[in-house]
């Protein structure tokens, strides 16, 4: 009984526990939810707002993705050459490679994942070194590197990196740094701003990692390196800071000389634009390539020259409604038979090199006068069926040794006008033609430059050719009667008679004067 008894107690005890946390939940709602209710009550009602909500402030992206950087005031004083900014921050001014080296054993820690150096003064900066592995965040600008030695250490975790305004050229980088990036897995920002760079880091290409690099400053990387760069795949995945600021050299070329010149590199996002005017190319079905050449000086603007291929594509027409700019045309292996479109269709106003090789062309009569042959570099039309080369289109496109006509392969109709005319052409402007050796005859007479006179020049006899004899004839009558006058006459005199030819002729009315 007595258990029984403390039995119901406890029981009693735990309904009566439960009973008052369901009282206690349910004071604590209400006490939270009138306070609400109360607050609500007591503020106006407001109407709906007409002003339009503030535009955030624009962000500076490119200050966001610069390295830790420090100013020139903030350099630390008291004859300290490195000091800790912060518990992850390291800063140097004005340091050696022996100050270097000595501070930063003394200040880096574990912990120290910030660096800037700034005004180093260092013959070899060797990025091997352990200490700069933890940092991710890496600067060394305004100094002077004499040449960077090493290689960065695997899967280090540095994600910007800053060498700007070193006086860094390509020439002082050895062999191992020239893919410093491979092992910078991590890497999103490079600075290489404001240095003599002329290599441009095709490296960071191969990465599928989006990176941002600053090359502002380095006026002489080539251009055909920013345009390899945004012609590849992975080119979404680079981008350029300072974009507007960055410029790249530019080689051109002209006839007789070679000059740089510095341009934007906005100057080079063409191949958009360029492949939607290859498909305006006719005929439709050319399906021809378009890609750009090199750039050009032309009208006193920096333009993209382009060269279009249509070999192979079994046209028997030149194209026409070309991508403007075009410089280089590429026919060849087609059935064309004629080159009328080069002087009719204008998009070939600035064609320089025209290769029509191994086709059905006949004659180069349609280019005289045409823009292109006053004006080409290369002009190949080998292998086809030309049967005379007509002089007189190319008299004046060979006052430099730039221009390249190449026509081997045509097997000409060799006649008395090639031999005094198109051989001594071929002669004359053999600087201008390389393959003059092997333009043969058609009738198997061998090329056109070893052609003698008396193979191909024969002409019909008249009777002039015989004048020079008759005269000679009646010359040697002459003589021989003068001599037979002059020894019937000596008989004469010496015997007192005459011979018998002279004795037995009549006697003329005119030999009185004799007698």
């Amino acid at each position: 009984m007595y258990y029984d008894h403390l039995l119901q107690k406890s029981v009693l005890f735990v309904h009566i526990h439960k009973q008052i946390q369901l009282w206690c939940c349910f004071v604590v709602y209400l006490v939270t939810h009138m306070g609400i209710v109360e607050t609500r009550l007591e503020e106006e009602p407001r109407p709906p707002s007409t002003e339009k909500p503030k535009p955030e402030p624009p962000r500076d992206v490119a200050k966001e993705r610069k390295c830790f950087h420090m100013s020139r005031d903030q350099c630390p004083t008291d004859g300290q050459k490195c000091i800790r900014v912060d518990p992850v921050s390291v800063f140097c001014c004005d340091v050696n490679s022996f100050q270097l080296k000595e501070s930063l054993g003394i200040t880096m820690t574990q912990n120290t994942t910030n660096l800037h150096v700034l005004n180093a003064t260092i013959e070899e900066l060797d990025v091997s070194q352990r200490i700069f592995r933890r940092l991710t965040s890496m600067a060394l600008t305004d100094g002077n590197i004499g040449k960077i030695v090493g290689q960065f250490r695997k899967y280090s975790s540095i994600a910007c990196l800053n060498i700007s305004n070193n006086n860094l050229s390509s020439a002082t980088l050895e062999s191992s740094i020239h893919r410093p990036f491979a092992y910078l897995f991590t890497l999103t920002v490079l600075d290489a701003s404001a240095n003599n760079l002329t290599e441009f880091p095709l490296s960071l290409v191969q990465s599928n990692r989006k990176i941002y690099v600053d090359l502002s400053g380095n006026n002489y990387l080539p251009c055909k390196n920013f345009q390899r760069v945004m012609e590849s795949n992975n080119s979404s995945t680079l981008s350029f800071l300072n974009y507007d600021r960055t410029y790249c050299a530019l080689d051109l070329t002209f006839n007789w000389f070679k000059d740089v010149q510095v341009v934007q590199i906005d100057h080079l996002r063409v191949q958009k634009e360029l492949n939607v005017s290859c498909r305006n190319i006719k005929p439709a079905n050319a399906n021809c390539t378009c890609i750009p050449d090199r750039l050009e000086l032309l009208g006193g603007e920096v333009t993209n020259s382009v060269a279009v291929d249509c070999s192979m594509r079994h046209l028997k027409v030149m194209p026409t409604n070309l991508p403007p700019n075009t410089s280089k045309l590429n026919v060849s292996y087609n059935n064309i038979t004629s080159l009328q479109a080069v002087s009719d269709d204008p998009t070939y106003e600035h064609l320089r090199q025209l290769l029509v090789d191994y086709n059905d062309i006949a004659s180069i009569v349609e280019l005289e006068g045409s823009k292109f042959i006053d004006n080409f570099m290369v002009f190949s039309i080998t292998n086809n069926k030309l049967k005379t080369i007509h002089t007189y289109v190319m008299s004046n496109c060979f006052f430099t040794t730039g221009p390249s006509f190449l026509i081997g392969g045509n097997y000409i109709h060799c006649d008395c006008n090639t031999e005094k005319v198109v051989k001594p052409w071929l002669l004359e402007n053999y600087k201008n033609i390389p393959d003059y050796k092997s333009i043969e005859c058609e009738d198997g007479m061998g090329p056109v430059v070893e052609l003698k006179e008396f193979q191909v020049c024969h002409t019909p006899r008249d009777w002039t050719d015989y004048i020079y004899y008759i005269i000679g004839l009646e010359v040697l009558v002459l003589v021989l009667l003068i001599s037979k006058v002059s020894y019937d006459y000596w008989v004469f005199k010496t015997a007192g008679y005459l011979p018998w030819p002279a004795n037995k002729m009549p006697r003329l009315p005119c030999d009185w004067l004799c007698e």
